[in-house]
Order: structure tokens, then sequence, then C-alpha cells
């Protein structure tokens, strides 16, 4: 049986994709299972047994006729199963002339999402993990997890390197950035919860996150001197799922990072602002701790903004320093690296 999964971005909902993979091969254990996403994320999954094959496609580029060879080259395949889970335009195609025996599509709940926005009325919609795996039909229970699958030389790699300086430490990994400006926390903040952990707490925090943040993060380790080590913009993916193993926590933004971290075992103290976890896209683990404030205005989007509706940016200043510093505590206490 030959089966084709399509998701294009972004990186969390993509990692988060790794159970229906799971499950796929449960259900199907002879199938040949392919994975169409953008050539951006495809690294990540070289190492994941349940895959066998992925097929690259390079979104940012794309034209008429590079889709065409696309579409072409998926028809000759012949799937008997063609799986949407990303429901845009380019896919919605795919899953249409694929030529495919079967199709299935994903439920993104949009209409309800968007009626969350449009009232601030929050109803808790089933999360994307269940949504992904809901596509496959199976009598039989399973607890599908997501999962990253990294060689042991690259883990070993971020432990020595942790290692080498830190010693008994714990290691917190940051993640500050988010893809809108509304789903940051405030910078003084930031500071004053690095400050807090490395002089109050003894720990060693280390700066990840894209070439985007570089630039906040070198204002935000102003004053930690060696308790801390910056790798933002230094990483690609697997090197960043890579790192995450090496941290017994991470401290994020509603980001993708947040869901790397899931799927290699590190669990995340997460905050969210103008967003909600009932959309569905909350830490898929039991440990993570979710801060959201509960707000008359919010949730004012599906993705953030760069500026507040309201300009006051309550659901972000109303998060306190010492409220994260308790969380993040808490599951130093639960979680301890192996060195």
């Amino acid at each position: 049986m030959k089966i084709l999964v399509i998701r294009f971005s972004s990186l969390g909902d993509i990692v988060l994709l790794t159970p229906l993979f799971q499950k796929i091969k449960q259900r199907y254990p002879s199938s040949h299972l392919s994975f169409l996403t953008g050539k951006k994320y495809a690294a990540l999954f070289t190492e994941d047994p349940n895959i066998d094959r992925i097929i690259p496609y390079t979104v940012l580029s794309e034209n008429t006729v590079q889709f065409l060879r696309l579409l072409r080259t998926i028809r000759n395949e012949r799937y008997d199963l063609i799986i949407d889970c990303h429901s845009i335009p380019r896919s919605i195609l795919l899953y249409l002339f694929g030529r495919s025996k079967e199709r299935r599509r994903i439920n993104k709940f949009s209409f309800a999402r968007r009626m969350m926005v449009k009232t601030h009325r929050v109803k808790k919609l089933p999360h994307i993990v269940t949504r992904y795996l809901a596509t496959i039909d199976d009598e039989q229970e399973h607890d599908y997890k997501p999962k990253l699958y990294l060689k042991q030389d690259e883990i070993e790699k971020y432990k020595k390197l942790f290692n080498r300086n830190i010693g008994t430490r714990k290691i917190i990994g940051f993640v500050i950035g988010a893809s809108r400006k509304t789903k940051m926390w405030q910078e003084e903040k930031l500071k004053n919860l690095s400050l807090d952990l490395v002089r109050k707490d003894n720990v060693f925090i280390v700066f990840l996150g894209g070439k985007s943040e570089v630039e906040l993060v070198n204002r935000i380790k102003e004053g930690l001197g060696d308790k801390c080590l910056d790798l933002s913009g230094k990483t690609d993916l697997r090197e960043l799922s890579a790192a995450l193993t090496a941290c017994d926590v991470l401290f994020t933004t509603d980001s993708g990072p947040m869901h790397v971290a899931i799927a290699v075992g590190t669990p995340v103290v997460t905050i969210f602002g103008p967003t909600v976890p009932e959309f569905g896209f909350s830490p898929y683990d039991e440990k993570s701790i979710i801060i959201s404030k509960t707000l008359s205005c919010k949730p004012c989007s599906l993705h953030g903004t760069d500026r507040c509706p309201l300009g006051h940016h309550n659901c972000m200043k109303l998060i306190e320093v010492e409220e994260v510093r308790e969380g993040i505590a808490k599951l130093l206490h639960k979680n301890t690296r192996m060195l």
C-alpha cells in the first residue's frame, strides 16, 4: 500500500505529524509511506523509521511549471491513499488531482477558530495531533506521541558542549522569538527572568532560535557573563533538536521550537499571548506548563499580529516574571538530564 502525507509548513505543525506516521505504520505495517513537505524541514525526518521516502518541495520559489511537475510526479506514483494534512490551495490541488484510490483531509476547525477570534468565546477544540490521527481509522488504541529521531553523535555533540563548563548546573533553553510581535514577551521581563534564574537559581541558560532573534538575544544576555551560551542563529533544525535534548527545560513563546522540545523529550514552560491553547496547538505532553491569561479580548487572532488591536498588549504584559520562574523551578524538580 502506497501512502502520501502532505504538509508543507510550519515547523511545529510538521513536528506534530510524527504521531500520524507512527499510526500509519502500526495500522499498515507493510505500507510505503511518502512525506511531501517544505524543503527546509525535510532534514528533520531523515532518520524517522516510519517514513520510507521524503519528497522535499521548495515553496518559496514556486511557480506554475514547478507545481505542475510536482503534480505529475504525484500522479505517476499512483498512491493508494493521499492524506492532506495542510488543507491549503496547493495541497488541496494535489489531494484532488493526485490520482489516488482514496483521499482523506484533516479537519482544521477553521470556522470554529475564527468564531473564537470574532467573539472571544473560548471553546476547547481537538488537539492538532488528534486531528491528524483521525485521518487513519484504527479500532485499537495506542498512545502516539511526537518524536524526532536523531543520531547519537548529534546528541553527544551538544551534551559535551554544554557539560564542558557547566558541571551539574541545570540547563534552561531560551527561545524568545516568535512569528509575530504580539506573541513575544516584553524585553525587560525577558532580561529580568534570565538574571533571576542565573543569580538566584544557579542555572545555565542556552539561547536558541533563528537569525531574527540574534539582536534581541544580544541585549538580553548582557550581564549574564559566563552563565549563558548564545547559539541563536547558529543551528539548523537538526542541531536545534539535538541541543534541546541536552536542556532540562525549555522556556519559550508559542513557537515551533516548543513542539520540537516535546518531540525530543524536553518539557517546556510556554507563554501564550494573543492566541489560546484551546486552538489545539499546545504542548502535546503531560509535563509542560502553559501560562496564559484569561482576558475578554482574547483570542484576538489566529496566529498573532504585529500590533495589539487594542494597543495595550495585556495578554503578555500581565504575565509576571515570578510565575514563569516558578513554572521553570517546578519542572526542574521533576526533570534531570542525563550527564
